[in-house]
């Protein structure tokens, strides 16, 4: 038995049945024991998965043009923030850090949410300057005046309550102990019929859905920690009716030894993940005073920041290298090249959803360029 499986059991045998999503924060979170705080890098190319940011800098280049641009529709105020939550390994905010330049990059200051110290050090060692501070978590922020929250594939890994469908309606699946983690299931939490009933979330007798219940909190502390500006979230996702056409759910895991659906197995060894309700996250913008924006594909809201330039200049830069005869520069380009194709490709990375919510400038027509 792993020592998480111990915790897990000493709290169920004290407490009874878990949720899934007490059982979620403890296999990804616990702060020694979970996915996220034990062990080596999970992210980037020494991970179990790769995210945007990893996969070129390039990302962050695009995404500090829409940032200095709401920076513009803010009329330019001596102070910006930038608020991610989530920072992973820190590769955005160094690419951002890398690609800002002049009176933006003067009023541009940075904070990284991260609650687990193990990363926020890993965070620290590679980024340098006044410009960064940290915060344990984004409900503990003040509000920062004008800004942007950018939340990169972070929906997915809140935690979630998990509703099957019955005759007599929908039942909540929890987590017991029997030798090891098992399933049960019981009559719906208060907070959970609250989700259930406010946004439709019935699955079919036999199906499951997932209940977001993490994702109010955090997005409703992310619309009201910036005055003027705008939230951005990044994630696979699906409106409500587009996720209860999933008869089992979305809830998949990663670890090393690949891509599985069995969330019992192995606890604290895998990220779990589940799509993000589009028209949740809607409708808490809406509800803390944003202008909330359809979710576009990843694809799209690139080409509009200025995919197709930096292709360019990638093309130039690798024609210059090669008649130079800088062969590493050369692959470099090509490389990198690749690497923003599969940012923009209409499958996998390009296919993850945008949604923007903003407060007191133009809508999101900042991002079209």
């Amino acid at each position: 038995m792993s020592d998480l499986s111990a915790v897990i059991r000493t709290e169920i045998e004290a407490g009874g049945p878990l949720g899934f999503d007490r059982y979620m924060e403890l296999c990804l979170y616990h702060p020694d024991l979970g996915y996220y705080s034990r062990g080596p890098e999970r992210s980037g190319r020494r991970g179990d998965y790769i995210t945007s940011p990893e996969l070129d800098p390039g990302f962050g280049r695009l995404w500090a043009g829409a940032f200095e641009s709401v920076w513009r529709a803010a009329d330019r105020p001596e102070r910006f923030t930038v608020v991610e939550i989530g920072p992973g390994e820190a590769g955005f905010a160094a690419s951002v850090d890398a690609a800002v330049e002049g009176a933006f990059a003067e009023a541009l200051e940075y904070v990284l949410v991260e609650p687990l110290p193990s990363l926020e050090t890993r965070q620290r060692e590679r980024l340098e300057g006044d410009r960064f501070r940290w915060a344990s978590g984004i409900e503990t922020l003040e509000p920062v005046g004008a800004g942007v929250v950018f939340a990169n594939e972070i929906l997915d890994n809140l935690p979630i309550a998990l509703a099957e469908g019955a005759a007599d309606g929908p039942h909540e699946v929890l987590v017991s102990w029997d030798g090891k983690p098992v399933e049960v299931t019981a009559p719906l939490r208060p907070e959970v019929l609250a989700l259930v009933e406010r946004f439709g979330i019935r699955p079919a007798p036999g199906c499951r859905a997932e209940v977001p219940l993490a994702a109010g909190p955090l997005v409703m502390a992310a619309a009201r920690s910036i005055d003027t500006g705008a939230v951005v979230f990044i994630d696979y996702g699906d409106s409500t009716s587009g996720l209860l056409e999933r008869p089992g759910g979305t809830l998949l895991c990663y670890s090393e030894r690949g891509v599985d659906a069995e969330v019992l197995d192995s606890p604290g060894e895998k990220d779990i993940t589940a799509h993000a309700n589009w028209d949740v996250v809607s409708r808490l913008l809406s509800d803390a005073g944003m202008t909330a924006s359809d979710p576009r594909p990843q694809r799209d809201v690139l080409k509009d920041l200025g995919a197709a330039s930096l292709f360019d200049e990638l093309k130039e830069a690798e024609r210059a290298a090669s008649a130079a005869g800088e062969g590493r520069a050369a692959l470099r380009a090509i490389s990198r090249r690749s690497a923003l194709s599969a940012l923009t490709a209409a499958h996998g990375l390009g296919s993850l959803g945008v949604m923007i919510g903003t407060r007191g400038i133009p809508r999101d027509d900042w991002i079209e360029r």
